[in-house]
């Protein structure tokens, strides 16, 4: 029988080293009754096949109106009017207009596209790692992985240099929203206008500019009445800041389990044909989503064992089943030599990360670059916790 008395699994611990509590949770079952950081009680899902279960059901959906009110009064999700401003995106919808939506980007993300990038992209990290190499240190996050996003973003969607030096690295921290009674929810209200006027600024100085650019291809889909003015608006959003600090984590987990395994790194240095085995294998290790966005039972029924009410939430515990030992042999250990390895990392079915090819081939580079760093022993390492951040998936 499932345990309806919510479990508090956000503490200090779980920043430290969530992989634990997460195969604490796996070993008493696959859904769990939690108590989420905003005071939200709802359903956590671990466990590799119960994570795709929950991932592709038709009857989980996505959109927020499906929420209980427990879950509007509590979560931390934006206020209106951004909520529906900036939140009409891919994330935040079901068939058939998800379908919909997401067909108008998938052209520009496609891998044949992503592939053409690869050189630029190159050129780009390169420039980044110049400086910081004549100047013989460097800090990892700060001078290079929370750099190289934007860059590369601005070229795959079009966004010209004058936009891309006019944004703000820190509206990137409103895709972890502030709860409603907390103490920063001022500030935050404060950085999501600034960014809704940007993003308007956006819209009318790239109207009728290239048709290859992405942003330009969205701003015809609205002015041809094929998307709304909110999801126009949502989704230059969600492009310009939802993959950015996530691909900035995920590169410095990408070289922290490098430098803490030298096996592997051995490995790589001297068979540079692994790359795309080992980024796999680090995704799984430590993705730079823990969590799925929420989700939403759309009717009473018995899930996993537990029975769910129509509009209670679900959360999918998207490491918990990347290191489940039912999937995955010795979960806990980094191996770029490892069989059948499908982690969740971006997600599965008609949410799997748009832009999944591109985050592959920022951390293809980003590798490789730094692996001769890696073998002259430069880089140090310092005291960390993990960034719990809910996915794009």
């Amino acid at each position: 029988m499932i345990n309806t008395k919510p479990i508090s699994f956000y503490n200090p611990a779980f920043n430290q080293n969530p992989y634990a509590i997460f195969q604490r949770l796996m070993e008493k079952g696959e859904i769990h009754y939690v108590k989420f950081p905003s005071g939200v009680c709802g359903w956590l899902v671990t466990g590799y096949d119960a994570a795709i279960k929950t991932l592709k059901h038709p009857n989980i959906g996505k959109n927020h109106k499906l929420g209980n009110a427990h879950w509007h009064s509590l979560a931390s999700i934006m206020p209106e009017p951004q909520h529906t401003t900036l939140q009409s995106h891919l994330l935040h919808q079901d068939s058939p207009r998800h379908t919909f939506m997401r067909a108008l980007i998938m052209k520009a993300f496609s891998a044949s596209r992503i592939d053409r990038f690869r050189e630029r992209v190159t050129l780009i990290a390169q420039r980044l790692l110049e400086p910081l190499q004549r100047a013989g240190e460097c800090d990892l996050i700060a001078d290079f992985a929370s750099q190289l996003p934007l860059l590369v973003l601005s070229e795959v969607i079009g966004l010209t240099d004058k936009h891309r030096t006019q944004f703000k690295p820190v509206w990137c921290k409103v895709v972890q929203p502030v709860g409603p009674n907390d103490v920063g929810r001022a500030a935050y209200i404060g950085l999501l206008t600034e960014l809704q006027s940007y993003i308007d600024t956006v819209i009318v100085e790239s109207r009728g500019g290239d048709s290859d650019r992405l942003i330009v291809q969205l701003i015809a889909a609205y002015d041809g009445k094929k998307i709304n003015r909110d999801e126009l608006t949502s989704m230059l959003f969600q492009l310009l800041v939802a993959g950015q600090e996530p691909m900035t984590n995920q590169i410095g987990n990408a070289m922290l389990a490098l430098l803490q395994h030298p096996e592997q790194l051995k490995q790589l240095q001297e068979d540079s044909t692994r790359i795309d085995r080992a980024i796999t294998e680090l995704l799984r290790y430590d993705g730079a989503f823990a969590l799925s966005t929420w989700r939403f039972f759309t009717e009473t029924t018995q899930w996993l064992g537990a029975k769910v009410l129509a509009g209670d939430s679900v959360i999918v515990g998207l490491n918990a089943a990347n290191h489940d030992p039912a999937q995955f042999g010795c979960p806990h250990q980094l191996d770029f030599a490892r069989e059948r390895n499908k982690p969740l990392s971006f997600g599965y079915d008609h949410h799997y990360c748009p832009a999944s090819t591109l985050a592959r081939l920022e951390l293809e580079v980003s590798i490789n670059l730094f692996r001769c760093g890696f073998s002259r022993n430069v880089f140090t390492v310092g005291p960390f916790k993990h960034f719990i951040l809910q996915g794009k998936n």
